[in-house]
């Protein structure tokens, strides 16, 4: 892996592996400083070239209730990279070329595949915990694209750290070109390392 994009990073689409080792504490120390429930991941979507976690899948359920964010990217150099990209006005360049009436029909189907993906991680509990509620509560998951996204909305794609995460996630996105083309690269070279793993003093390797 070579870090520059193929095809949303070569991602197989829709799988992923569960955590292990430190991956719950490096997540938890790449997330510093935002709202993260670490009971909510299932497992790891993509890694970089050194094994820490880039994008994770979260449960469809949070504390009982949909939770639209299937795939969340915990990269802090894409992060960053995401955010400085948004600042130069990309949501509105990407939600343009997604209005197109070209690429309405691929928008479609791939809120559709991000809305089968997420129904499929319920378990027959969560289902069940579901109907509890009404048809309405199950229905709203599985007609929901990514992050909340309804069928037959205007394109809003929400923020670019959402349509990278769920692009790398699922393999592919109506605009990966795009993507590919504004991100230049998916991994850092290892420069940003020590923002995914905490620094281990020397006592404390003792």
């Amino acid at each position: 892996m070579n870090g520059f994009i193929d095809s949303g990073g070569g991602t197989p689409p829709l799988l992923f592996e569960s955590l292990k080792g430190k991956d719950a504490q490096t997540l938890v120390f790449q997330m510093k400083g935002r709202a993260f429930d670490i009971s909510i991941v299932r497992g790891v979507a993509r890694r970089c070239p050194w094994g820490m976690p880039q994008v994770i899948v979260c449960g469809p359920l949070r504390e009982g209730r949909p939770f639209p964010t299937t795939f969340w990217l915990t990269c802090p150099f894409l992060d960053r990279k995401c955010g400085q990209l948004e600042s130069e006005g990309a949501v509105g360049e990407l939600e343009g070329i997604l209005a197109s009436p070209g690429a309405s029909k691929a928008w479609a189907s791939y809120n559709e595949s991000a809305a089968l993906f997420r129904r499929d991680l319920l378990s027959g509990e969560e289902r069940d915990l579901l109907l509890t509620g009404g048809p309405a509560l199950l229905e709203s998951l599985e007609c929901v694209g990514v992050g909340g996204i309804r069928p037959g909305e205007k394109p809003s794609v929400k923020c670019l750290h959402l349509q990278v995460a769920t692009w790398i996630g699922l393999g592919f996105h109506p605009a990966g070109e795009w993507l590919a083309r504004k991100l230049l690269c998916l991994d850092c070279g290892g420069s940003w390392r020590a923002r995914c793993e905490p620094v281990v003093s020397c006592k404390e390797g003792l």
